[in-house]
């Protein structure tokens, strides 16, 4: 699964590297992907749709609590990392903010520093790639909000089958509530933070 996870990845580098500057496939293809993923997955869910009433009759509270969850351990740890490695307190808990949308994180935070919104960048898409790393280690050893947990806002697309692979197909909809949640809270935590 890594090593396809890889080579997606760098196949699609040396594609972009390719492409023309401003390309239209380039700027339509990613939400065209994004739809059909999204498309498959619904199908999958569809076709056997047991474990979603299960989660809804489930009468479980800690999902609907898992935003928070996800946001505090966010900004707690990007407190610890900006104690540890010297980034200023505001720029630390921008990058956390991002919650693991790299796309939104890096572009806001260079408006104000393009040093941190590379470091923006880099920290949320590590954080993605860490969830595709140790979800499938975790998922099945482990409750699903901690696998939904990792995949921070990417939880209810690109991290989306990861998480029903190894959580359960019970996992998705605590998944896309999670992630959907914390793509509201990503624009307005950098903002907030980057305005202190």
């Amino acid at each position: 699964m890594i090593r396809y996870s890889a080579g997606a990845l760098f196949s699609g580098i040396l594609i972009g590297y390719l492409l023309p500057e401003h390309s239209l496939f380039y700027s339509q293809s990613g939400m065209a992907f994004l739809y059909i993923l999204m498309l498959l997955i619904g199908i999958a869910v569809g076709y056997n749709p047991e474990p979603i009433k299960k989660a809804l009759k489930g009468g479980r509270k800690s999902p609907l609590l898992l935003p928070v969850f996800s946001i505090s351990g966010a900004l707690l740890g990007g407190i610890a990392a900006g104690a540890v490695t010297g980034v200023p307190l505001k720029f630390s808990l921008a990058v956390a903010g991002g919650l693991g949308w790299y796309s939104l994180a890096g572009p806001m935070i260079s408006v104000v520093s393009p040093i941190y919104g590379a470091l923006g960048f880099l920290s949320n898409i590590g954080r993605e790639m860490i969830t595709y790393i140790t979800v499938p280690f975790a998922g099945k050893r482990s409750p699903p909000e901690v696998s939904i947990a990792m995949g921070g806002a990417t939880a209810m697309d690109t991290t989306l089958p990861l998480i029903t692979r190894f959580s359960g197909k019970e996992a998705v909809l605590w998944a896309l509530y999670n992630g959907f949640v914390l793509t509201a809270a990503a624009p307005l935590l950098i903002s907030l933070f980057l305005s202190l």
